[in-house]
């Protein structure tokens, strides 16, 4: 895989786990400590997926995710949240969202969806190139 990944989360662990794993499947990876630097990064470069905290300060990453693709359609975003947050699940899976995963979650799984998002002609709906892993601490 040669995809550009972003990895946003307000917690340094979390994103540097994300980006290993990220880096183990031959991604290009980046990352972001916030919805809004995100945002920015998106309007410089163009990100394959997107693994992104559902909360997080300034901008959270449902605002983000809407941001971003105004901004890029096509770009496959992987949200992740460890909260109960099922109004703002479903209002991302009514922008787009086609999957959510809500800690604790399995290593395998957070691979497999990826690598799905990544792969042409996986990881989308038909009328949607977003791909959400509702993942947060």
């Amino acid at each position: 895989m040669c995809a550009n990944i972003l990895v946003v989360d307000d917690e340094q662990i979390i994103r540097d786990f994300f980006k290993d794993v990220a880096l183990s499947l031959g991604g290009n990876v980046d990352t972001a400590e916030d919805g809004d630097i995100a945002v920015e990064k998106c309007k410089q470069k163009h990100y394959d997926i997107i693994l992104m905290d559902m909360r997080m300060p300034h901008m959270n990453g449902l605002e983000a995710c809407k941001a971003i693709l105004k901004i890029d359609p096509t770009t496959k975003i992987v949200m992740m949240s460890g909260y109960a947050e099922d109004r703002m699940m479903d209002e991302a899976i009514r922008s787009g969202a086609i999957a959510k995963l809500s800690k604790p979650f399995e290593l395998k799984a957070i691979v497999d969806l990826i690598e799905s998002a990544v792969t042409p002609g996986g990881g989308g709906n038909p009328k949607s190139h977003t791909f959400f892993l509702l993942v947060s601490l």
